[in-house]
């Protein structure tokens, strides 16, 4: 099977929710990030079917992109289009790696190769784009579309659903998996872990510290409780307790959450279940203990 004819039930079901009509009229920088994104909701709305929007698809997607094959593979994909409506759009992030953009999707990061991850990389933008649509729970949903440039013009590359708290978690395994040495790894740990947390100290210090971590595979990760209190935050371990102080209790505090975790490995990890504490930072969740 061709890298690009590859799709998975993952794939189609963003698409799905990616494809909408724009109620967005005027108002934005015609050269910025989020106008491909409107341009895409605007001619789905004009559309008459699926099979014409395909064309327009081909028109706005980034030379690298997987969703020209998609468009004219599977038309069907997009068939959402007629019962939603594009309520606000807005960059929430600006040239993201190229790890950031191969954790978007399982489907996307086998659909790249390393040139093309490469081009997208050199300049990019995260587009928050608010979606509403009566057929899902509370009438809307958010997606975040990557975008990047191409011939100097902001093209299409692929939606994603945002990132939560078990977000940083399945990226802490999938670099786990990905990184070539336990030193290499450590750089990753600490790029994903919170700025008050003991594991970057660890990682540079002990860096066989993880070498569990790269032998396992996630099976599972799942919130099971948010906004815990500093007792609870204590509670992680001795060690961790020891490593913090009042004020880095209280950073964590602010907004955090528990990530159950189920894992596959060697013999002595197989269903071993663990609980990582997250907390955001910045906006962005990061890895605080486990």
């Amino acid at each position: 099977m061709e890298r690009r004819s590859f799709l998975s039930a993952g794939g189609v079901a963003v698409l799905a929710l990616a494809a909408g009509r724009t109620s967005i009229a005027g108002g934005v920088d015609a050269d910025g990030p989020t106008t491909v994104v409107e341009e895409y909701y605007r001619r789905a709305s004009a559309a008459g079917d699926t099979e014409a929007f395909a064309d327009d698809i081909r028109d706005l997607a980034h030379g690298a992109s997987p969703l020209s094959r998609l468009a004219e593979d599977v038309p069907m994909a997009f068939d959402a289009t007629l019962r939603q409506e594009l309520a606000d759009a807005a960059v929430v992030a600006e040239d993201v790696s190229a790890d950031r953009i191969r954790s978007i999707s399982d489907f996307l990061a086998a659909s790249l190769d390393d040139t093309e991850v490469e081009s997208i990389a050199a300049e990019n933008a995260v587009v928050s784009a608010i979606v509403a649509d009566d057929g899902v729970d509370g009438g809307e949903f958010e997606l975040r579309w990557l975008v990047a440039t191409d011939d100097d013009e902001w093209r299409l590359v692929w939606p994603g659903e945002p990132e939560g708290p078990a977000a940083v978690v399945r990226e802490f395994y999938r670099r786990a998996e990905a990184a070539e040495s336990a030193e290499a790894f450590a750089d990753d740990v600490d790029e994903l872990s919170h700025p008050v947390s003991p594991l970057s100290d660890v990682a540079a210090d002990v860096p066989g510290f993880f070498d569990g971590a790269r032998r396992q595979d996630l099976a599972d990760a799942e919130v099971v409780s948010r906004d815990v209190g500093a007792e609870r935050i204590r509670g992680v371990s001795d060690f961790f307790n020891a490593w913090v102080d009042d004020e880095a209790v209280e950073a964590i505090a602010a907004e955090n959450a528990v990530v159950a975790v189920t894992l596959d490995g060697d013999r002595s990890a197989n269903g071993t279940e663990l609980e990582w504490l997250v907390a955001t930072a910045g906006d962005e969740w990061r890895l605080v203990w486990l």
